[in-house]
């Protein structure tokens, strides 16, 4: 198999370009839902920082049209705190919860390689690719780690998190009881007979094209309607985050992967959830709520409903990513954990250099700030 691996400018993706990118994203190794072309392509039509980004396409010669296998998306930076030499940074947009690469799962191994062969060779003009939130311990990672060195490629691991993560076919009723205090399971169960004494209670899961503008609008007006809207970083307090995501909602709503998770008093929506398929996992956007049911904690009893029905809903999915912070209420109800990592692909012996230089840079300040703690004391 030969392939052939290029650096393509924005304007170069044509409709039959976009249509092969998402096409590649149904069968990749590692689903990631923030390299959607539904995602990426109205992210950089309305967000900042991205106006021209680069497009690697790692493509099969020899065959009708080329097919693609690999697809990356990257901006170039002169350099950052972490690596101050000019290198390639992972698309990561203002509202993306992960970076990476999408690679065809069936040929990952050598579209790594080809991938790998570009990047430190003289073609490449950066001395490296800058990654975060990167999905650490993936197959993509372990590919990267065993193929790079034979071309002298180095990965560095400078930050490493956890993310909230569900696995569906092992939620349901079980993991409430198993899973969540019995505090947690207490207040929720208090807080959904209050909402039943004002009204039928109700949770709908909408996908593909049931999530349509209707929806689109009552998660907006629900998710300016919370503290976000107070602080102004709701969808709704920008004018081009409110185009992108309805942009974003629209693509991936036509393709049958979007899902609003909606809990109901009455006729009245109090909570919804935006979330987005991928491959076969699923991933977490954002949640909006009514004010005026704050007191019976709807998001939390939007997501408790999300765990319960679960395996019946999504079973088949591998897995679902929260995007939660750290310090999120999710992480009290999804309580298993992904790792994530922010990374770099050091390509060139001056960025093997700059890495020694800035690991000792790092090193010497500890042992300053340890030097200082123990003067004061």
């Amino acid at each position: 198999m030969k392939l052939s691996v290029r650096l393509l400018q924005w304007k170069d993706l044509t409709p039959g370009r976009l249509a092969a990118w998402a096409d590649l994203e149904s069968r990749t190794l590692d689903p990631n839902a923030y390299l959607s072309p539904y995602f990426v392509v109205p992210a950089q039509r309305y967000l900042d920082g991205h106006a021209d980004p680069l497009v690697m396409w790692i493509e099969q010669e020899g065959t009708a049209g080329h097919e693609v296998l690999g697809v990356g998306i990257f901006d170039a930076v002169r350099g950052t705190r972490q690596f101050p030499l000019p290198h390639l940074r992972a698309f990561c947009s203002p509202h993306s919860k992960l970076s990476g690469l999408l690679v065809d799962s069936t040929v990952a191994s050598e579209v790594i390689e080809a991938w790998v062969a570009y990047c430190a060779s003289k073609a490449f003009h950066w001395h490296g690719i800058e990654f975060v939130y990167w999905q650490a311990d993936s197959k993509t990672e372990q590919l990267v780690r065993s193929i790079g060195p034979q071309y002298g490629a180095t990965w560095y691991e400078y930050e490493r998190m956890s993310r909230a993560v569900l696995y569906p076919s092992q939620a349901g009723e079980p993991y409430i009881e198993s899973k969540l205090s019995a505090n947690r399971r207490k207040d929720a169960r208090r807080c959904m007979r209050r909402l039943e004494d004002i009204g039928p209670v109700t949770w709908t899961l909408l996908q593909g094209t049931a999530v349509d503008e209707a929806c689109t609008d009552r998660f907006l007006e629900l998710e300016r309607d919370g503290w976000k809207g107070d602080q102004g970083d709701a969808l709704l307090s920008n004018s081009h985050d409110e185009q992108f995501f309805r942009e974003m909602v629209r693509g991936f709503a036509g393709a049958g992967r979007a899902l609003f998770a909606e809990l109901r008093v009455g006729e009245r929506v109090i909570c919804s959830t935006s979330n987005f398929l991928s491959g076969r996992a699923a991933f977490a956007f954002k949640i909006g709520w009514h004010r005026d049911f704050a007191k019976m904690s709807p998001g939390t009893l939007n997501e408790v409903e999300m765990i319960r029905h679960a395996p019946s809903l999504l079973g088949k999915l591998d897995f679902f990513d929260s995007g939660a912070s750290q310090n999120s209420y999710i992480n009290e109800l999804w309580v298993d954990r992904r790792p994530l990592s922010n990374s770099i692909l050091v390509t060139t012996g001056a960025g093997r250099v700059m890495l020694r230089v800035v690991d000792l840079g790092k090193r010497l300040k500890r042992r300053l700030m340890s030097d200082k703690n123990v003067t004061s004391a």
